[in-house]
């Protein structure tokens, strides 16, 4: 009697691969309404009450940086830091295995390990940096910052084309900062400095970031305190700015907004077209999304059956944006009003990193599914392996996915800005606001001593809708 095709070995793992269909966003749906109603102990809770997030090896990265941000939303800092230096272990041991690379190629890269995109990698030390300046840190800041920066130089070095994402000029903004409030003027200068010029020539371009206000007031405060009477009068005729004055026994608070929430992934399914081309090649095509590559196949009778297919189906990821409910912020202090500038442009960044790889996701991708496809289409074939073709068929078809996991909890963008203030008690009072002036609204006491500068995190995750942004 002949086998059913359920009797192959195939249909145990296409029942793992139906089950597997949902993006990672909706197997975590449950805990993004906690977070989106702001109730972070229940957040914590699905974390601590579900085993198989520490357990599962390809998605503990993630587990790590969702604990650790939902515990640094609760203002647990320490414990924040805990697992945020997990995360961050994890990745510098981080080396994909000749079974991930298998996995990536023969079913689809959402069953290998997850090692974090560029960008997410370098801001595990914002939270980091931010934690241990809320547990008077000091020194550990510093290192954190550092480590930003030690990290972004290894993706740098990893990129051979310009136009990539492998400077990040708010990494160096956030190490001046540091250095600011430990009074190292001379060396927040310098790194200033330093994420002046990446603003100027990769944010603006890349992710429609502009230079903040901020940071040219801090260019020309540190100039003005070292006493760089070239460079201070230089950047003022720049920036059309004069440096402020100086009272040095001023306290100072230095505020952050993290907006919104960043881009999830999901999938993008698509048909790339099969067409005749001489000289051993075949050529992939879909005009709608301006694909177009030439594919060696070095056996006639492969190309034959490529070209025999007409067309095959891919799933890449793609990013789709939460968007923000409030664009503008500032902070009041008494008379005083003080603008939260954009530092970092999260989403924007997301998408510049997905676009930057996407032509070494569509080679893997491609590959990957010819594979699969020649395989079909050769038991196809074979009248003796129909069984097998149905089998391999549904089994092509349904492992087709996306890899759409993402740190789905980073900020859609980060904002800050720096009060000078006379020693003492004050009211801080954050206002949020968007073009319906629909208004948010906080208030932080803070009681400063000469000199000292206290650091405040403002967190709205409203957002309004979903976008996916033109390529």
């Amino acid at each position: 009697m002949k086998k059913s095709v359920f009797s192959y070995p195939i249909f145990i793992l296409l029942i793992v691969l139906f089950s597997a269909c949902a993006t990672y966003y909706q197997k975590n749906e449950s805990l993004m309404n906690a977070v989106y109603s702001g109730d972070f102990s229940a957040a914590n809770k699905l974390l601590s009450n579900d085993e198989k997030w520490e357990k599962q090896q390809r998605n503990v990265l993630l587990f790590y940086l969702n604990k650790g941000t939902i515990l640094f939303m609760e203002g647990n800092h320490a414990a924040s830091n805990q697992y945020f230096r997990k995360a961050d272990y994890l990745i510098e041991d981080f080396n994909k295995t000749a079974g991930d690379f298998a996995v990536s190629f023969l079913v689809n890269a959402k069953f290998s390990t997850y090692g974090g995109e560029n960008f997410e990698q370098i801001l595990i030390h914002y939270f980091t940096t931010l934690n241990c300046l809320a547990l008077n840190q000091h020194d550990e800041a510093l290192v954190e910052c550092k480590r930003m920066l030690e990290k972004m130089q290894r993706i740098t070095d990893s990129y051979k084309s310009e136009n990539k994402y492998k400077r990040d000029a708010f990494a160096h903004n956030l190490l001046g900062m540091i250095y600011d409030l430990k009074s190292e003027y001379n060396d927040a200068f310098i790194a200033y400095r330093n994420a002046l010029e990446i603003y100027k020539e990769d944010y603006a371009k890349n992710y429609d970031t502009q230079i903040p206000e901020q940071l040219k007031r801090d260019i020309l405060r540190t100039a003005k305190r070292i006493g760089f009477t070239e460079e201070l009068a230089a950047y003022e005729k720049e920036f059309n700015m004069v440096a402020e004055s100086i009272n040095r026994d001023d306290a100072e608070i230095l505020f952050f907004w993290n907006n919104g929430l960043g881009p999830i992934k999901e999938q993008n399914s698509f048909n790339i077209l099969i067409l005749p081309a001489g000289n051993g090649y075949v050529n992939l095509v879909n005009p709608e999304l301006g694909i177009s590559m030439a594919w060696k196949v070095d056996d006639k009778n492969e190309k034959q059956d490529l070209l025999d297919m007409n067309f095959i189906r891919l799933a890449l990821p793609k990013y789709v944006s939460r968007l923000p409910k409030y664009n503008t912020a500032k902070i009041e202090i008494g008379e005083q009003s003080k603008t939260l500038y954009l530092a970092e442009n999260i989403n924007a960044i997301a998408y510049k990193s997905l676009q930057d790889r996407m032509g070494k996701e569509l080679a893997i991708g491609l590959g990957r599914v010819i594979a699969k496809q020649l395989a079909v289409h050769q038991l196809k074939k074979n009248k003796d392996q129909q069984g097998f073709a149905a089998a391999a068929m549904i089994y092509s078809a349904v492992s087709e996915q996306a890899d759409t996991r993402n740190w789905q909890l980073l900020p859609y963008a980060i904002h800050y800005t720096r009060a000078k203030v006379k020693p003492g008690t004050h009211e801080v009072k954050f206002i949020a606001s968007n073009s319906e002036k629909e208004e948010k609204t906080a208030k932080y006491t803070v009681d400063l001593k000469s000199k000292q500068t206290k650091v405040l995190v403002s967190q709205t995750l409203d957002f309004t809708g979903y976008q996916q942004r033109a390529p």
